[in-house]
């Protein structure tokens, strides 16, 4: 299998630097959602059930008492059994009272952790806000005597690789696979395909994919999911069919990316299908299949099944809540819409930029900055999507005060200035009259794309500066920034304000300008 993925072999020299780097450090992204840890960690092991210690501590529900069992283990002596101390880890891994900063205490005083050890504390830290720990307790691992991998350690590991976007790390992970011999276990192979979805390498995963010699639903489901995941739908929904071919039958997990499929589509009679595959197949209407059918057919403008769906919901998630709150403010049911964000038990920012954001494309700008300082009364932290919107709000209501303090807000809580909240600024700044602020803006700007040359270009035509606006204009086609379809139509509606350069005897320069918005426009036929 993972034999013939020739890509990871260009890696394998670089083993011995991974190996020999204690302080080697792994750039993350965060914060990283974790699961909950499970509470089933408990063993029916003959052994512990018949010590009386460790048969204590599987029923151990607090770090106090844990650590009162783990001194009593100490004085016993029975601290040293390496099976024993593994009751310990597996304790502060995984179990819903434990610790994994004990748990790392621990494995430093063990003697000589068995694999099981090593495995279930890398288990306990890969599920964690910081999968990093998962990869350097691995290299501790390799650099003390006594413990080897096993097929149960990589797969672990390739999940921290893929949580972290760590795709040198990850080919680092697969060349141990091959030095080992484990690259025939179908649980690795998965997990290595799974690791370069998440990465970003399909093709990759593609070609693995198609070279495996076992391929089970696991595999199916991450090679299908890769697709939905690049925006691939149609190959992800042909994969489907593929599979179905091959007479596996098609899981909760497979019926997720097939009805996601169908929302990127927009195709609702396709949605529908899978729909009823899921009920007369008996397959379970998980939180993530039920948010993935609401997601569905409010993308497909089906606001009945998606309300249907949401009501027969036992148990709803922020992303229910805040998927059916986008959907009624989408198609101007913004009563049902607020109704449902009052109703919501908690709310992150993301349903307020929801709400906020579904005011601002209704033009209801009085309502978005309103909600706004409902936000900031809730305590709730605004983010770059809550001040594009109420930046596009104050533009709308030429509210130059408000889109003023949002500016010093967004300076003095440092937040990202990028492309879309620069270019939002801009237009609030233009729209608002003050036009040199927004060529201050723009300048400042440390990324400029055609959106934000579009809004400086469109904002100087409209007060008039038709020779800065045309000198802008000439620099964004010659940098090979050619306005989208949301550009072309802006600089449509500013033609009438750059005709003015005729009246101003630039005659010239008018025409230039004429005739580039044209050829930007032939490029873009030819090439649609």
């Amino acid at each position: 299998m993972i034999n013939l993925f020739v890509i990871s072999l260009r890696f394998l020299p670089s083993i011995s630097k991974f190996l020999a780097n204690p302080s080697l450090s792994f750039h993350t992204r965060t914060p990283i959602p974790h699961k909950h840890r499970s509470n089933h960690w408990n063993t029916s092991h003959s052994f512990v059930l018949s010590n009386p210690v460790l048969s204590i501590l599987e029923k151990c529900n607090s770090l106090t008492q844990f650590k009162q069992i783990q001194a009593q283990m100490i004085l016993t002596g029975l601290f040293l059994d390496a099976f024993a101390s593994s009751r310990l880890i597996a304790f502060c891994a995984i179990s819903e009272s434990g610790s994994l900063d004990y748990c790392s205490k621990i494995m430093r005083f063990i003697p000589n952790p068995n694999v099981f050890s090593w495995n279930v504390a890398i288990r306990g830290f890969s599920d964690s806000e910081n999968p990093t720990e998962a990869l350097l307790l691995y290299k501790q691992m390799l650099q003390r005597d006594g413990s080897r991998p096993d097929n149960y350690t990589y797969p672990l590991l390739l999940k921290s690789c893929a949580r972290l976007s760590l795709i040198y790390t990850g080919h680092e992970i697969v060349g141990h696979v091959l030095h080992l011999g484990f690259d025939s276990d179908i649980f690795v192979h998965n997990a290595v395909i799974h690791m370069l979805v998440s990465c970003g390498d399909l093709e990759s995963a593609q070609n693995l994919f198609d070279r495996g010699s076992k391929r089970d639903l696991v595999s199916w489901n991450s090679i299908i999911n890769g697709y939905v995941r690049s925006g691939r739908a149609k190959e992800a929904l042909s994969l489907y069919q593929e599979m179905k071919m091959e007479k596996l039958k098609p899981d909760e997990v497979t019926m997720i990316a097939v009805v996601s499929s169908c929302s990127q589509l927009e195709d609702l009679k396709l949605g529908i299908e899978s729909h009823h595959y899921i009920e007369e197949n008996g397959l379970i209407l998980t939180i993530p299949l039920s948010n993935s059918l609401i997601d569905m057919y409010v993308k497909c403008g089906d606001l009945k099944a998606a309300q249907a769906i949401f009501s027969g919901m036992k148990k709803r998630t922020m992303v229910s809540w805040t998927t059916m709150v986008v959907g009624y403010a989408k198609f101007g049911f913004f009563d049902t819409a607020r109704e449902i964000f009052d109703e919501m038990p908690e709310k992150d920012v993301v349903p307020w930029n929801a709400m906020i954001g579904g005011y601002v494309q209704a033009k209801r700008g009085k309502e978005a900055l309103a909600l706004f300082i409902d936000m900031q009364d809730m305590y709730i932290k605004p983010d770059e999507i809550t001040m594009v919107s109420c930046l596009t709000a104050c533009s709308q209501l030429g509210a130059l005060d408000f889109g003023i303090w949002i500016h010093h807000y967004i300076e003095k809580h440092n937040l990202c200035m990028n492309v879309a909240l620069g270019t939002a600024l801009i237009n609030m700044y233009a729209k608002c009259g003050n036009i040199d602020k927004a060529v201050k803006v723009f300048t400042e700007l440390p990324v400029k794309n055609s959106l934000a040359y579009t809004a400086v270009i469109g904002g100087l035509a409209l007060h008039g500066s038709s020779n800065e606006a045309i000198s802008f204009f000439k620099k964004m086609v010659s940098l090979g920034l050619l306005p989208d379809e949301e550009g072309l139509v802006f600089l449509e509606k500013q033609k009438s304000s750059l005709r003015a350069c005729l009246w101003r005897q630039m005659l010239w320069y008018g025409v230039h300008c004429f005739l580039l918005v044209e050829c930007i426009e032939i490029s873009r036929w030819e090439k649609g």
